[in-house]
């Protein structure tokens, strides 16, 4: 039977209320919210003004502050991350100590016990590398200056030998990260293992090397892929070329090798110079970035509906 509080009552249930939404992690207590209804509604384009970044290849929100998200140039510059809130001002920025960017073309953030960020340096117009790299990291405060010392190191091997990869992606639930070829026409999907978090002293210096080889797991009728991530909030696999964005739309009947052998959902891409990058933020939307300065951060919408 439902009974009224007295003010004390009313006011102890408030205090608690407050305190539960101050406890939940960012990701979930709220979402990546632009300020401009024209950019929300994708109709314009947020500019990511920093003059570090130059070839956006890389975007991934942030798990440790909802406000933030991280992006990366392509090849060539510093093992930077650059962060921005939803103005598209700069707030900080990463340095991952002791690497060379070779050539980066993705990144992602999850939570797998804490928030995490993966730097994919994977890139090989040529085909000419005999290995490529993967860095995994608890993910810093995106509204401070850090350097990265302390994260897992994989080196993968690809079984046929070198491969073209801009798309990656990091499926928590099955403990794996996905990596699909770029390719003109068919492409291949591999997996690696996704490793444990090492748990190390932040105040030395420790990477954890990890020698691994790419298991191809389907084929995918995508040319060209430039960026990839799984939607937080359904499931659903994104993955986007230089044209478009398709989805595999996620189900527990069938497991993602036979769900990338379906037609996939196809969106168009904003007018933008050249998209290299692909995320989706707590509440499903889908944004990409172009190469430029400023980056141009856009959202990917039906226009159908």
């Amino acid at each position: 039977m439902l009974r009224h509080l007295t003010p004390s009552q009313t006011f102890v249930v408030r205090l608690l209320f407050v305190s539960v939404v101050l406890c939940l992690p960012a990701s979930i207590a709220s979402a990546w919210e632009p300020k401009s209804k024209a950019v929300v509604s994708g109709k314009e384009s947020l500019d990511l003004n920093s003059p570090g970044l130059l070839e956006s290849s890389g975007l991934a929100f942030s798990h440790v502050d909802a406000d933030c998200l991280w992006s990366h140039n392509d090849s060539g510059g510093r093992a930077r991350l650059h962060s921005f809130n939803h103005l598209g001002r700069p707030t900080g920025r990463a340095d991952l100590k002791g690497i060379k960017a070779t050539d980066w073309e993705d990144m992602s953030s999850f939570v797998d016990t804490v928030p995490r960020l993966l730097v994919a340096d994977v890139g090989d117009n040529d085909a000419e590398r005999k290995s490529v790299s993967i860095y995994i990291f608890d993910e810093p405060n995106p509204k401070k200056k850090s350097t990265i010392n302390v994260f897992e190191h994989l080196v993968i091997h690809y079984p046929g030998g070198a491969q073209n990869c801009e798309a990656v992606a990091v499926d928590v639930k099955n403990r794996r990260i996905l990596m699909l070829e770029k390719s003109p026409l068919i492409a291949t999907m591999y997996q690696v293992d996704l490793p444990k978090r090492v748990e190390a002293d932040p105040t030395k210096d420790h990477v954890t090397k990890i020698e691994v080889e790419a298991m191809p797991i389907q084929k995918v009728a995508i040319p060209l892929a430039t960026g990839m991530d799984l939607c937080p909030k359904t499931g659903d696999l994104w993955i986007s070329n230089y044209l478009q964005v398709f989805c595999y739309p996620y189900t527990r009947k069938l497991p993602l090798e036979s769900r990338l052998r379906q037609v996939p959902r196809m969106l168009d891409l904003p007018s933008l110079r050249q998209v290299e990058a692909v995320a989706i933020d707590e509440k499903g939307r889908v944004w990409v970035t172009s190469e430029g300065k400023p980056a141009k951060l856009q959202r990917v919408v039906d226009e159908k509906q």
